[in-house]
């Protein structure tokens, strides 16, 4: 307790001088909290802007070398996903797209992504019905110029009225809109919302080709994802003859995981750059010691001279570093929390705060930092003869 009396009196003695000496420690841990929040932040970012396209979900794609012997593989697949792989698959639909203005009366949206896909089109790809119905299986036998738009363009064009039942163009060609998405995507002009879905079967208009050389099968959870792909596999090798064509299959689940493995390693590799600071803290703590072991010279040769043993004066400067860590390492978490609130507000719109994990490893770092580097100077002064000391300044 006398130590601990000691060391306190000692910091806050020079109150200036310890506050830069935590200063190396207060921005390391800083850093490290903030970073890794960051990573976090942005981590969460991309999973919700893949859930927003949905997932769960492996994309065929179709190649022809001879289109004058190829096959019309998205009804075959929708057929054969809707049937035999109805119990593990929850939708198949082509996945064809454009960009073409969407005009009614007087006022256009350019540039619009129009999707071209089946009656399950929405369900494949995360959309939710507002107002209206979707496209229907008799739309895409019947090659229906009817369309479903997202919400950016049903507002843009209709923000006053009703626009089930009215005339637009795409590309110039009249579609009968019958429905509306729910906004999924902040609405703006440049999101997901910016879109309009129409039967695939229209593609000869829109697109001058009636071949659809990707398709997309929504497989009901990732569990079965595996399994799928392996009937998937199985079911093309029969039915596309390597003379006339190939196919690849995609897990739509890879590129998310591949992303959060990429943000973990950056994580790592970020918390280790910062952690550096923290070394620098570590060799700024040894060089205030060294100077307190000069100053303290008389004190550490009295009491060398009443008997006091090694241990204590190690035991004492050494309390002296941890605390200074230690001190250190709580502002460095209070200011990595703060910081990680504010900025993950402006970047992100989410509320980010480091996690506990993280936070006591900061923490425990600092703290081996502190002790680790007051080991020599602590050292040092207990090896101080008595005589010696006695006669210094």
């Amino acid at each position: 307790m006398n130590s601990l009396r000691m060391a306190l009196d000692s910091i806050t003695e020079k109150k200036g001088r310890s506050f830069l000496t935590m200063l190396g420690i207060i921005i390391g841990v800083t850093a490290v909290l903030v970073l890794v929040a960051m990573v976090t932040g942005y981590n969460s970012d991309m999973t919700a802007y893949y859930e927003k396209l949905g997932v769960n979900k492996v994309t065929v794609e179709l190649t022809w070398y001879d289109t004058s012997r190829s096959s019309d593989m998205a009804a075959e697949l929708y057929e054969y996903g809707n049937g035999e792989l109805s119990g593990m698959v929850e939708g198949v639909t082509p996945e064809l797209s454009t960009r073409l203005p969407v005009q009614y009366g007087g006022t256009a949206v350019d540039s619009t992504a129009v999707y071209l896909g089946s009656d399950q089109y929405a369900l494949c790809s995360n959309y939710v019905l507002e107002s209206g119905r979707d496209i229907l299986p008799i739309d895409i036998e019947n090659r229906s110029m009817v369309c479903v738009l997202g919400s950016y363009v049903a507002e843009v064009l209709f923000p006053y009225t009703d626009p089930i039942g009215k005339t637009v163009a795409i590309g110039g060609y009249p579609f009968l809109v019958v429905g509306v998405y729910y906004q999924k995507d902040g609405g703006a002009e440049s999101s997901m919302d910016h879109m309009a879905a129409v039967p695939y079967t229209v593609n000869r208009a829109l697109l001058k080709s009636d071949r659809v050389d990707s398709v997309t099968v929504k497989v009901d959870s990732a569990k079965n994802m595996d399994t799928v792909m392996s009937k998937l596999e199985g079911w093309l090798a029969g039915r596309v003859d390597g003379a006339v064509g190939e196919y690849t299959l995609e897990n739509g689940n890879s590129a998310m995981a591949e992303s959060n493995d990429e943000m973990t390693s950056l994580s790592v590799v970020l918390g280790g750059i910062a952690s550096i600071a923290l070394l620098v803290g570590g060799i700024g703590i040894m060089n205030i010691m060294l100077v307190t072991v000069t100053e303290r010279t008389r004190e550490i040769g009295i009491k060398k001279s009443i008997g006091a043993p090694r241990r204590e004066i190690v035991g004492q400067f050494l309390l002296e570093a941890g605390i200074l860590s230690s001190l250190g390492g709580l502002m460095g978490i209070g200011l990595g929390f703060g910081l990680s609130l504010i900025l993950g507000k402006a970047m992100y719109g989410l509320i980010l705060l480091p996690g506990v994990g993280i936070s006591l490893g900061a923490f425990a770092f600092s703290l081996v930092i502190g002790v680790v580097f007051g080991i020599y100077p602590a050292v040092k002064a207990s090896n101080l003869q008595p005589v010696d000391a006695l006669r210094a300044d």
